[in-house]
């Protein structure tokens, strides 16, 4: 269904995007703030002694085990939530609750020692209120962009992503380096004085970040399709949603196959950040000695330069605004490169040649991303993107977790660096074959798709037909 056909679409158009994307980008930034912050709490405060590295590790394991598990499990229903309740609404809740959770964790540490349980209860919750937040503004951006700038939008989200990346470690260390700077003592004044880190104070920034993104919020007209009809109650509407999200893509090849290759990709980039401790343990050791570099500033250097790739990467997709035809060639060229710079950096024993390669890696993923959410929010009709868009989020996420243990485990046994150059072979391999695959070439074809998803059992009308029908199969 075009989007023409909902009454108020892209009310405020791009202005609107850009107040959404200017007032969410403050809210992101803040949140990787206090991200960095709650791993320096847990390294300094809770586990300082250098006798409690194990717990320390399964504390920070636990984080991150937390976001990426949660972004899985939850993601069904924070479609379902997306496509039945205005989406508006979905983002101004959790906004609103997430800054208060936060705010309230802020009170809680200028007070006292807060334990890991509480911490891990409230990054389980703030991160499921991300997944719900991020279900309904995704699926937003086609009803307030004309589609001809649906790549730029998600191309300056990604640099949002990136940016946000790079500037919170310093923000967050001139924040917990509050206390230390105004001095401990009476001098310091009341509270603050007993204060041995400025980690609350994070906290506060990202509070208040995420209120001032729920007042634009609020001020902003972000319409939404008309709401899924109900069909027998919460669970009944969530089974059945989730039938009909993968229901869609398994009638429509070309958009399952970009589904796959996106998996693949994750499957093999998602453990850059230890890709870059294994090979400056491991492949750099001889060529950083020779050079006279440390461990640290090794990986200091081949970590920036991946961020700064990274960055770059987001500034270019949103400058450029990426293909206005052909956009499917702006996630398979782009990711040939990535596979490239994964076998370079696997093979290369040189510090700057193995840095050039991270960042050439990483240079192109906000391309592709962007290319890629921008094809899948013109094809899949509106009002079923938050249940599609689950489904895609659930597949393309759940390899992460598997690559970082599939190159943790083999590293354990084989160099790194063979390791890493096969999974670049493996994604060179997997984008050239799509490259020369006709059905991949034709996703931007509606007329296509929808011929395929007919010659399937399903009507060019499926987006509300197959919604009914779903509820009363045994699935």
């Amino acid at each position: 269904m075009s989007p023409t056909h909902f009454p108020d679409a892209r009310a405020g158009g791009w202005r609107t995007f850009l107040a959404l994307w200017g007032s969410q980008s403050v809210s992101q930034i803040g949140s990787y703030v206090a991200w960095f912050a709650l791993n320096v709490y847990v390294a300094q405060t809770l586990y300082p002694d250098p006798a409690q590295k194990a717990p320390l590790a399964l504390a920070l394991g636990a984080f991150a085990i937390a976001a990426t598990l949660g972004a899985v499990l939850l993601a069904p229903v924070a479609g379902s939530v997306a496509d039945r309740t205005p989406r508006r609404r979905v983002m101004l809740v959790c906004d609103v609750l997430s800054g208060l959770l936060t705010l309230g964790l802020f009170v809680l540490m200028t007070a006292m020692v807060v334990p890991f349980w509480l911490l891990f209860a409230f990054v389980v919750v703030t991160q499921a209120l991300s997944i719900f937040h991020e279900a309904a503004l995704e699926s937003s951006y086609a009803m307030i962009v004309p589609e001809e700038q649906l790549t730029r939008a998600n191309g300056m989200m990604q640099t949002t992503r990136q940016f946000g990346s790079l500037l919170a470690p310093t923000l967050a260390t001139l924040l917990i380096g509050v206390p230390a700077l105004l001095g401990h003592g009476p001098a310091a004044g009341g509270w603050l004085a007993h204060l041995n880190s400025g980690v609350p104070f994070a906290l506060l920034v990202d509070g208040a970040s995420f209120l001032i993104a729920a007042a634009f919020l609020a001020r902003l007209p972000i319409p939404s399709p008309p709401p899924a009809e109900d069909h027998g109650g919460a669970a009944a509407n969530l089974k059945a949603d989730t039938r009909l999200g993968w229901t869609y893509l398994l009638r429509r090849p070309p958009l399952l196959h970009l589904l796959f290759l996106a998996a693949a990709l994750n499957f093999a980039t998602a453990a850059i950040p230890v890709y870059q401790t294994l090979l400056t343990t491991f492949t750099l050791e001889p060529d950083r000695t020779a050079r006279g570099l440390s461990f640290a500033a090794t990986l200091a250097i081949i970590q920036t330069v991946t961020s700064a790739g990274m960055f770059l990467g987001g500034l270019a997709i949103s400058t450029w605004g990426g293909l206005k035809r052909r956009r499917v060639l702006g996630i398979l060229l782009p990711s040939l490169l990535s596979g490239a710079g994964l076998v370079l950096m696997g093979l290369s024993g040189n510090v700057y040649l193995t840095a050039a390669a991270f960042a050439l890696a990483v240079f192109v993923m906000p391309i592709t991303n962007a290319h890629s959410a921008g094809i899948w929010q013109r094809q899949v009709p509106r009002e079923l993107q938050g249940r599609v868009f689950a489904v895609r989020r659930m597949v393309a996420r759940f390899t992460v977790p598997l690559g970082m243990a599939f190159v943790s485990g083999l590293s354990t046994t084989l160099p790194p660096g063979p390791v890493i150059a096969a999974l670049g072979v493996l994604v060179i391999v997997i984008s050239g074959l799509q490259l020369l695959n006709p059905t991949v070439q034709r996703v931007e074809d509606k007329a296509y798709l929808e011929a395929l998803a007919a010659a399937r059992g399903e009507g060019p009308s499926a987006a509300r037909g197959k919604e009914a029908d779903s509820t009363a199969g045994t699935g």
